[in-house]
């Protein structure tokens, strides 16, 4: 009974195969099994086209050139630097590769531009440094007294600009990206560096967030106690230290020295302090009235209390 089943299942499915034409590399390719798994759109539906006449031209078909387009324009480089800082503010590709963009053909608009792995390259990752830095100048001299360069320039394995500062997008840092960026290194676990900086990078930007908030407040003061008639020159000047010295905070942060850091926060706190005492001048405290000593009101209920327990102990007895 058991051969007559298997013989059964072999005949069939040689009956199968042989009339199932040549696949070829259109129908074995994902783009078939995709299509019902899930709809694609008409420009999905594009780049599935190329990527089976890639096939079958025997052409290796990457997805990183035929991905969908909405993950491809997320991703893409041109699409992360028309989006920062660096693109709305006009700085181009040739800042940092080297190129000749105005050329017209890629030949040409290329000449001279070394891939980044080559040690020559401006964006070869020890080079990093002075290619941001002929616009970063102070940013720049900051790093250059940290120990980051100071290993990077030694051991060639330590941060980069770009190590925080992705490239193309050229993101500034939130205080909660520390422990995913700094955590690389310090951490308590890999024992690279000290592993509680992260912990102390957060707290300060706290700080520097309260300095940047009690400044507006201050200034706020100021106004009011100028339109009161209020001398408020030197609380001004106080408060414009204070700003100029936030200002600075971000070029000095590439010193990752904390500590230095931190002296400057707790500066320009104090000269914020001095400036809301001249524009809000703290109030004398009131002094506390003594005791009043019972009148006759308060002498007459004290002997009506008395001889009303003398009446009840005497009913009592």
């Amino acid at each position: 009974m058991q051969l007559k089943l298997i013989v059964t299942f072999l005949a069939v499915t040689g009956f199968i195969v042989f009339l199932i034409p040549e696949v070829n590399a259109s129908e074995n390719s994902c783009i078939d099994c995709h299509k019902t798994l899930s709809p694609f759109l008409e420009v999905q539906k594009q780049f599935n086209q190329i990527r089976i006449e890639h096939l079958e031209r025997n052409v290796s078909c990457s997805l990183e050139c035929h991905e969908d387009r909405v993950r491809q324009l997320a991703t893409a480089n041109y699409q992360q630097w028309s989006e920062s800082l660096h693109g709305l503010k006009g700085i181009t590709c040739e800042v940092c590769h080297g190129g000749y963009p105005n050329e017209s053909t890629k030949e040409k608009a290329h000449i001279g531009i070394k891939k980044p792995t080559d040690t020559d390259s401006p964006v070869y990752y020890t080079n990093v440094p002075n290619t941001c830095g002929r616009c970063h100048t102070k940013e720049l001299s900051s790093f250059q007294s940290s120990k980051h360069y100071q290993r990077l320039e030694a051991l060639k394995t330590a941060p980069t600009c770009t190590t925080c500062h992705a490239p193309h997008t050229f993101r500034v840092l939130n205080p909660e990206d520390f422990r995913n960026f700094c955590g690389n290194c310090h951490s308590v676990y890999k024992k690279v560096a000290p592993y509680d900086i992260p912990v102390q990078a957060d707290y300060l930007l706290g700080k520097v967030n309260k300095l940047k908030f009690n400044i507006e407040m201050a200034n706020q003061d100021i106004f009011w106690a100028k339109k009161n008639g209020t001398d408020v020159t030197q609380a001004q000047s106080d408060v414009d230290n204070a700003l100029a010295t936030v200002q600075n905070l971000a070029p000095m942060w590439h010193e990752f020295n904390l500590t230095h850091f931190e002296d400057e926060v707790d500066s320009a706190s104090k000269d914020v302090q001095k400036a809301e005492e001249i524009v809000k001048p703290a109030q004398t405290p009131l002094s506390t009235p003594a005791p009043k000593a019972p009148g006759f009101i308060g002498l007459f209920a004290l002997m009506a209390v008395l001889a009303a327990l003398h009446i009840m102990k005497k009913n009592r007895n």
